[in-house]
């Protein structure tokens, strides 16, 4: 819904036709084709408007409706606004049987929730402006005569149960505006941040058992370090460090959300997240890549009457820099390890001697690859795209995949108003739940919990699942291109075929801008997996597979370490270990970053050595062996002549594989529990079910 617009000629138009485009992705356009109905849920259909239908509510519905309806569904409601042409699908026809037939609780969760192109009010109207608008509707859009407002079948009215009452005071807590806010305008920018790493931070149940496994190891002095990086608006609001996410305020749970980038009012350097940022409502002033100029004058256009945005638009210049993502991605933990260096890696590589940024390769079209941004609007105010400027992506595709639940994750307001997490954890994704094909041959004596008892709610349900699997699939399809443009496989050498085999494998660097992998390097499974065969198919040798529990056969693997599997002694591991100084000289690998301390009062503190100066500390130290930028490294292979069967020719397949998390780390991890209703199986399971082939090879050896 969009206020009136009038285009004088048809470049004006044209640019309508482009950004509407860009609001509605090629999956988007592809699912429009079917005409699938809006399904919404029946439980939630049957809220009842609990606003009078007098001359004031008329009067101010009327009012909602010219300021953000009239541009898409047109002076009369028959979806025929001034932009509606433009709109891949034309805008619902408010006038027809169809549409007043639905009941108002249909209407009310459709208007909170939005579906592209239409943006959710959910955060830009209040609950009882969108009854108000419903009434306007049903009275002067509708027939003249006859019922003007849906017949109530139900008792339960708007907002009044306490659970939504607990829930709306819980979001209310925070300093901060939503995200969800901020995509009222900024729709397709919205669309990609509620997928990424970024608005992922704080959901993530690995890293939450990270934080409080360290929290738990350091007698909680390790404090906010963690966490203030991944909910930095919960932090700055002053909520516990160790607050389970449903205690969260809706945009702490929102993680690196719109504000924590655009609500920073100077430049930083690396301070590991621990920022200043401005509070405020939506209206406060936001910071980005450039002035304020086409915000001044979307808002001199509205005069009196402006949206709900902020008022004003600064610029800093840092945003657009690397040492903007420095402030975080830099991470020196609090006893002096050097845990994350990516920004000062950068600094030294020919791509930041070439003038690259890290949002040219991560914010731009083609992930990996400095790119140039494209041309498109920033915003849609009240159905009027913004001018045309360089509008960077905000998916941040990188190598973690969500392992939470669907309904979880991504943030979609539409999800959130259907279900409580609670309910949507008890949603069987895997079984088909509300599939055609599973309702079809549904068992009569099956029983489902809660409101999944009623086959309705779980068909409405499967449509948005299959929604939020459709996002999730586009981000790691952009994530395979990012690491596939980062990793390479090149050549296979044969050193000997005679007396055995020996042969070694190149993995290439591709990237000149850091080291592969990046980031969270200790963490960081990148391996080959090579397989040699003879003619008749017998695998005489392996490297790089995987035990039962989805860990390669290095010494965290728990199966090599109860003797139940030999070490894989010619693994190729691209992960850097974590080295601890033990008692009596010599280092140890470990799995944390917390050294065992034979004191009885475990705490975190400060080196006795300058760690500035030494570049980390005496006990503890990362042991890297990531590939430096448009570097190579190769692995060594050895195949016994005792192996060989002689039936030849043997064949060799190479494969790079990536992964996001070992599962041994989940195991060190598993004493504090993890969120969601996750176990300590079921998350290692999701996290081997996620590893990526990046590249494969097959040799033949005659």
């Amino acid at each position: 819904m969009k206020d009136v617009l009038r285009y004088s000629n048809t470049i004006v138009a044209m640019l309508a036709l482009g950004c509407a485009l860009l609001l509605m992705p090629a999956p988007a356009l592809a699912a429009q084709d079917a005409a699938k109905p809006w399904l919404v849920s029946p439980r939630l259909a049957k809220t009842v408007n609990p606003v009078a239908a007098d001359a004031a509510s008329l009067a101010a519905g009327k009012t909602t409706y010219q300021r953000e309806c009239v541009s898409c569904h047109g002076e009369a409601g028959k979806g025929d606004g001034p932009i509606s042409a433009f709109l891949e699908k034309k805008a619902a026809d408010l006038t027809s049987q169809a549409f007043l037939q639905q009941p108002d609780g249909a209407i009310f969760t459709k208007i909170r929730s939005g579906r592209t192109p239409m943006p959710g009010f959910k955060n830009s109207l209040a609950k009882e402006e969108v009854w108000q608008l419903i009434h306007y509707i049903r009275a002067e859009l509708g027939p003249k005569s006859g019922q003007t407002a849906a017949p109530k079948s139900a008792l339960e009215t708007a907002g009044s149960l306490p659970s939504d009452k607990a829930h709306a005071d819980l979001f209310k807590k925070s300093e901060f505006p939503s995200a969800q806010e901020c995509g009222g305008c900024h729709m397709q920018i919205y669309r990609e941040w509620s997928v990424s790493r970024h608005a992922f931070a704080q959901i993530s149940p690995t890293f939450l058992a990270y934080q409080g496994t360290l929290v738990k190891l350091t007698k909680g002095t390790l404090g906010d370090f963690c966490e203030r990086c991944h909910t930095e608006t919960g932090m700055t609001s002053g909520e516990p460090v160790m607050a389970p996410n449903s205690q969260r305020s809706k945009v702490a749970m929102e993680g690196i959300t719109c504000v924590v980038c655009h609500r920073m009012p100077e430049a930083y350097g690396k301070v590991s997240g621990r920022l200043p940022m401005e509070p405020g409502d939506i209206t406060q002033p936001v910071y980005g890549p450039r002035k304020g100029d086409e915000l001044k004058r979307v808002l001199d256009t509205y005069g009196a009457n402006p949206p709900k945005t902020h008022r004003e638009a600064r610029l800093l210049e840092q945003v657009s820099q690397p040492g903007f993502c420095g402030r975080c991605h830099d991470v020196r933990l609090v006893n002096g390890i050097r845990f994350e260096d990516l920004f000062s890696e950068f600094k030294q590589t020919p791509a930041a001697k070439r003038g690259d940024t890290c949002q040219s390769c991560h914010m731009g079209p083609t992930p990996g690859v400095p790119s140039a941004y494209p041309l498109a609007p920033a915003a849609i105010v009240r159905g009027k795209p913004t001018q045309p400027a360089r509008r960077t992506n905000h998916m941040f595709a990188g190598p973690d995949s969500s392992v939470v639940h669907p309904g979880i994750f991504p943030i979609n307001p539409e999800v959130q108003e259907f279900a409580k997490p609670e309910e949507w954890l008890s949603f069987n994704v895997e079984a088909g739940w509300g599939s055609e094909k599973f309702e079809s041959n549904v068992p009569k004596d099956t029983k489902f919990p809660g409101i999944w008892a009623d086959p309705e709610e779980r068909k409405v349900a499967r449509e948005l699942i299959d929604q939020q699997l459709a996002l999730l699939a586009e981000n790691r399809e952009m994530a395979t291109t990012l690491m596939r443009n980062g990793y390479g496989l090149g050549e296979v050498r044969l050193l000997e075929k005679d007396d055995g085999l020996t042969f070694d494998v190149e993995v290439k660097n591709l990237t000149d801008g850091h080291s592969v992998p990046s980031g969270l390097i200790a963490e960081r499974n990148v391996f080959l997996q090579v397989t040699v065969l003879d003619a008749a198919g017998k695998v005489l040798f392996r490297s790089g597979d995987l035990d039962p529990n989805g860990d390669v056969r290095d010494t965290h693997s728990l199966y090599v370490h109860d003797g139940k599997m030999p070490r894989d002694e010619q693994l190729f591991n691209l992960r850097s270990p974590i080295l601890a100084r033990t008692l009596h000289g010599g280092e140890r690998e470990q799995v944390l970053p917390a050294n065992y301390s034979f004191d009885p009062l475990i705490f975190m503190r400060p080196s006795d050595s300058p760690s500035l100066l030494f570049g980390g500390i005496r006990d503890l130290r990362l042991q890297k062996k990531s590939i430096e930028a448009k570097g190579t490294r190769r692995a060594s292979y050895r195949v016994d002549p005792e192996l060989l069967t002689g039936q030849k020719p043997y064949r060799l397949n190479i494969k790079l594989v990536a992964g996001q998390l070992p599962p041994h780390l989940i195991q060190a991890l598993a004493g504090v529990g993890f969120e969601y209703g996750l176990t300590a199986r079921s998350l290692g399971d999701k996290l081997v079910d996620l590893y990526r082939v990046l590249w494969e090879k097959n040799v033949e050896i005659k």
